[in-house]
């Protein structure tokens, strides 16, 4: 059992980690501007940008591991206002690691993106379908993305801080997360709204993107497992196992909700968004030193979302 503080507590991904990390009997405590959906005791509003206040949560509370969840996530707000994403991303991400190294914790975990692989070198020479592991290197022209460039950024901070301050990190990036309590602009929740509203569903282009989705519950629990010392300086990719398109995923809500139609649309501020047409990202180092898989399978996803989603919107 381990004192253990979650930036972002209170938001989507946060939430699930902190119910995964209580589970498990670890001392949680959340960090965030707001109180949350649900009223959770050791609930501490601090702006991540404040170090002095988090250090001294931090050490009031005997912090053993950070897990760093609070940022921008939506990449068209990042578009729209790459000032604050810069400002809450990186200057916070280097805000919670230096409070960290004052407060002596143990480890920060490290919410990053499987974006990032828009910057990274791909050799199509050899093959069109190649797959792209933690070790891919990064593009010097990075991922024309201020949300994928701040994420970037957040990770080389963390190699910093463990070199110069002998701090130690843990890297997740993520898939494209679904789940109870996703936020608005997320594909399958707009999906799903628009469904039961008796909207067609917009897909951006022809529907072909592809995406692996993971469900919030298969990536909290490899938050949990990061905490080992296996995960110790490491990166890891927590993505799921299968190519999904985004016209797949909207079939699987017409599944499950009846009379449902399909819009094809276009929309210049998608640029610079992931694209995974040519490559895939591997998860088996996170099988290898972590034992983690996902486990639920999308169209089982799906149909538990909308079930959820009906029961706490009706």
């Amino acid at each position: 059992m381990a004192n253990i503080a979650v930036t972002g507590g209170n938001g989507f991904i946060g939430g699930h980690i902190v119910d995964e990390l209580q589970n498990a009997k670890h001392n949680v405590f959340i960090i965030d501007v707001l109180q949350g959906i649900k009223k959770k005791n050791n609930f501490f509003k601090i702006d991540i940008n404040d170090t002095k206040n988090l250090e001294k949560c931090f050490i009031e509370n005997k912090i053993e591991y950070v897990f760093h969840i609070a940022a921008i996530a939506n990449a068209r707000q990042s578009i729209e206002d790459p000032v604050q994403t810069i400002d809450i991303n990186v200057k916070g991400t280097a805000s919670v690691l230096f409070a960290s190294h004052k407060a002596q914790v143990k480890k920060v975990i490290l919410a990053s993106t499987v974006w990032v692989f828009n910057a990274c070198e791909k050799d199509f020479t050899k093959s069109k379908n190649i797959t792209l592991d933690e070790t891919a290197l990064i593009k010097p022209e990075g991922g024309k993305h201020f949300y994928t460039t701040s994420k970037l950024v957040s990770e080389l901070l963390c190699q910093d801080f463990s070199s110069l301050k002998n701090l130690k990190f843990t890297i997740l990036r993520y898939g494209i997360p679904y789940g109870p309590n996703m936020w608005k602009g997320l594909v399958l929740r707009s999906f799903v709204e628009n469904a039961l509203g008796k909207k067609p569903l917009n897909i951006i282009g022809d529907g072909t993107a592809k995406r692996r989705f993971i469900h919030v519950s298969d990536l909290a629990k490899a938050h949990l497992l990061s905490l080992s010392e296996k995960a110790d300086n490491q990166i890891f990719n927590i993505e799921g196992n299968n190519d999904v398109t985004i016209g797949e995923l909207a079939n699987l809500v017409a599944q499950n909700i009846e009379n449902t139609s399909v819009n094809f649309t276009e929309d210049s501020t998608r640029k610079g968004e992931l694209n995974m047409d040519n490559f895939e990202i591997s998860n088996l180092k996170a099988k290898k030193l972590l034992n983690w898989e996902p486990k639920i399978e999308i169209k089982q996803g799906v149909k538990d979302y909308i079930d959820w989603y009906k029961s706490n919107n009706s």
